[in-house]
């Protein structure tokens, strides 16, 4: 089975399909990061495309709402693509009171942080570490926190599928 991702592929498309035609008929589920549309040569099938959502639950959205919809003339089909390979976590349901200390302070120990982009308010964060396969690992291993200082409860992680020199953490 294949993991979800927040990359949905999007087959069967028009061979002339647009990426504001793409980004038009998907952006109400979610933050698209990336459209890349691929068209075969003609004869070699449809064209096809990767569309990169912000997390996993507007990947998932998407996903559900538009399989089998009809996007310029065809009904398209849609699956997960790849995880790429990255150090950047997204992590939801923090609470209003969360600071950018306590995000620090309760990641740091999972490796080397390079940056975090949190508004304080926000209900999620990204996390950019220095290598991605420790941090990820230790995540998913102490996935209750254990002496957080924040909400322990709140706390979700939306990296799920980690590619590492070929080793897959999941």
């Amino acid at each position: 089975s294949v993991k979800a991702t927040r990359n949905l592929f999007i087959g069967n498309l028009d061979h002339n399909v647009s990426e504001v035609e793409l980004r038009r008929a998907f952006e109400k589920y979610g933050i698209i990061e990336e459209v890349v549309i691929k068209r075969p040569a003609r004869g070699q099938g449809g064209a096809y495309a990767f569309l990169k959502f912000q997390n996993l639950d507007m990947a998932h959205r998407a996903k559900v709402a538009m399989s089998g919809r009809v996007v310029g003339r065809n009904p398209i089909k849609i699956g997960y693509g790849k995880a790429n390979p990255t150090t950047r976590l997204w992590v939801g349901g923090l609470g209003p009171s969360t600071s950018l200390a306590a995000l620090a302070r309760e990641f740091d120990r999972f490796g080397s942080i390079r940056t975090i982009d949190y508004v304080k308010g926000d209900s999620f964060a990204y996390i950019q570490f220095e290598s991605g396969c420790f941090a990820v690992e230790s995540l998913f291993e102490n996935r209750s926190f254990p002496g957080s200082q924040l909400p322990r409860k709140q706390i979700l992680i939306k990296n799920k599928s980690v590619f590492c020199k070929d080793q897959k953490i999941s």
